[in-house]
């Protein structure tokens, strides 16, 4: 799911070593990381919680015969079972479809939408939708449930019994775009009225169902993301948000208050239109009171609702300069950091608590780390932020590999900031043993987001050229070390391989014997291996330099 890269962005990661040779810089994950920021990895459990999601009706147990009846099975405005007693026949599976295209026809014949009796067929219809492991989606689009269900959501007047129909219309379009692409792409027709619903003048309840089924619509597809914005999706959830945040502000709210439920679904839903938004982010920071909902609800909210705001400010961070440090002079930092170790604490007592709120706070830290200004560096370099950079150590010592290549991107991208405080930081953390053991024993994806942070640390962080007191403690007498590192030199994967060719410059000018060394270890073959390659132009001369300059006729005894 690669997303085109907009304009307004920040430029780059920040920057780390130079070599002699004038190369580009050897870290630009600030652009690497931005596109995985905004792809949302689907290797990582953690992005699960990212990906569409259906809304089951647990007071069923199964389907009742195909009579409609409003009692005994039935689901509140609220999502409350009212059912007394659950149906004890349920519909064989080969006799579904049938059922289905009955209760579009029932739809259809009931009149006036938003009655009684519209009701009950439209919820029998959403009932079918609920309750399968594999739910009759394609059948319904074919039985033309799509029309019906629009329609449904546009009664002539409103009422309880509208506002229920609608809410029931609204449940069904949004376990219909859990779906299969054209199955959403026949509910986007849906859209701009599901987005009129978000303002909550038919209740959050209903605002909430609306904004779960645009969440899933905006999940599946980069153009329909962009329907969605250019029918207005973006300032209405960014209003549920701050709603949430007055609920919190109110002191009585609890856990299911209807505002902060709301919250947490929008929150959830603009996060997955904001995938691959460029200017979008603009109009969330446009939205009175919306930044600052976010760092509230960061800072305060119940952890399901700070876990989707933290995703927000995820892509919030990830835009322009200028949306990052908005967040930061708002305050954001302390209680991001304060909220990360506190999650790390809990991952320590169990190790599901907790991580579903890390992976989006690191990807922020990372973000603030790359590109915020002094403002960010100074908090980031505080004694108050000692705590949060031992949590990630302790991430990247962990045993699950997403977090670690998280912690990993956020170590390099702090010890990359503006001079060695990043560094000094890092190894008062206790960061370097951690990130030598991830280059030598982890996956590639991992060890590559170790060799970037530690690449930073051996330049002496941003600016720097290279460290030769770094450089030979750590990679002097560790050829296991030194090895795993130049074998990013063989990679497919450019970064990696542009990263070992710059590392290996650093090496051959300051480390002692850094010529018998790489070579020792294999090094001119995989320094070959990118000069004789498919490698492009560029990294390909860049190999040929380091030949000639250290292992050159000239060089030889």
């Amino acid at each position: 799911m690669d997303e085109p890269h907009h304009a307004g962005t920040p430029p780059h990661r920040r920057e780390s070593y130079k070599s002699t040779h004038g190369v580009h810089t050897a870290v630009e994950a600030t652009d690497r990381r931005r596109k995985e920021t905004v792809a949302i990895s689907t290797q990582h459990k953690e992005s699960t919680l990212r990906s569409k999601r259906l809304k089951r009706d647990a007071s069923l147990s199964s389907l009742g015969p195909p009579a409609i009846s409003r009692e005994p099975s039935r689901t509140s405005l609220g999502g409350e079972a009212l059912s007394e007693a659950a149906p004890e026949v349920g519909i064989a599976p080969e006799d579904v479809a049938a059922e289905v295209q009955a209760a579009v026809d029932a739809i259809k014949a009931a009149k006036p939408i938003g009655s009684e009796v519209c009701l009950d067929t439209v919820r029998r219809l959403r009932q079918l939708l609920s309750n399968y492991d594999e739910p009759p989606f394609k059948e319904a689009v074919q039985a033309g449930a799509v029309p019906v269900l629009v329609a449904a959501l546009q009664p002539p007047r409103m009422d309880a019994t509208a506002m229920e129909t609608i809410f029931e219309a609204a449940w069904a379009i949004t376990n219909l775009a859990v779906g299969e692409f054209e199955t959403v792409k026949a509910v986007l027709a849906a859209a701009p009225i599901l987005i009129a619903y978000l303002g909550g003048g038919s209740g959050l309840p209903v605002a909430e169902q609306c904004a779960w089924a645009l969440g899933n619509i905006a999940a599946e597809d980069f153009d329909f993301r962009q329907t969605l914005i250019a029918n207005g999706v973006v300032r209405p959830l960014a209003g549920l948000l701050v709603g949430a945040a007055k609920a919190l502000d109110s002191g009585t709210a609890d856990i299911d208050d209807p505002a902060l439920s709301a919250g947490t679904t929008a929150a959830w839903a603009l996060s997955n239109v904001l995938k691959g938004a460029g200017r979008e982010v603009g109009e969330v920071m446009g939205v009175e009171g919306a930044p600052e909902a976010i760092v509230q609800l960061v800072a305060e909210a119940p952890e399901h609702l700070a876990t989707e705001a933290a995703w927000v400010l995820a892509y919030v961070t990830a835009s322009h300069e200028a949306h990052l440090n908005r967040m930061v002079s708002l305050g954001v930092l302390p209680p991001m950091l304060t909220r990360l170790s506190a999650a790390v604490d809990q991952m320590l007592q169990d190790e599901q608590l907790g991580r579903a709120l890390l992976i989006p706070l690191m990807r922020s830290l990372g973000n603030i780390a790359a590109g915020g200004g002094s403002a960010a560096v100074a908090q980031l370099l505080s004694p108050e932020a000692g705590p949060a950079l031992q949590a990630l150590v302790t991430c990247a010592g962990s045993h699950h590999h997403g977090l670690q290549r998280e912690a990993c991107w956020v170590l390099s991208n702090v010890a990359g900031m503006p001079g060695r405080g990043g560094v000094d930081a890092l190894k008062a953390a206790g960061a370097v043993p951690a990130l030598m053991l991830l280059l030598k024993e982890s996956p590639f994806h991992v060890r590559k987001e170790a060799a970037f942070a530690l690449a930073n640390i051996c330049a002496d962080g941003g600016g720097g050229t290279g460290n030769a007191e770094t450089l030979n403690t750590l990679f002097g007498s560790d050829r296991d070390a030194l090895r795993a590192l130049l074998s990013l030199l063989r990679s497919a994967d450019m970064d990696a391989a542009r990263l070992g060719l710059q590392f290996t410059e650093m090496v051959l000018r300051l480390l002692d014997t850094g010529a018998e060394e790489v070579e020792a270890v294999d090094g001119i073959d995989a320094i070959e291996a990118v000069q004789y390659g498919a490698a492009p132009p560029e990294l390909q001369r860049m190999a040929a330099a380091l030949v000639d300059k250290y292992y050159g006729a000239d060089n030889e005894s």
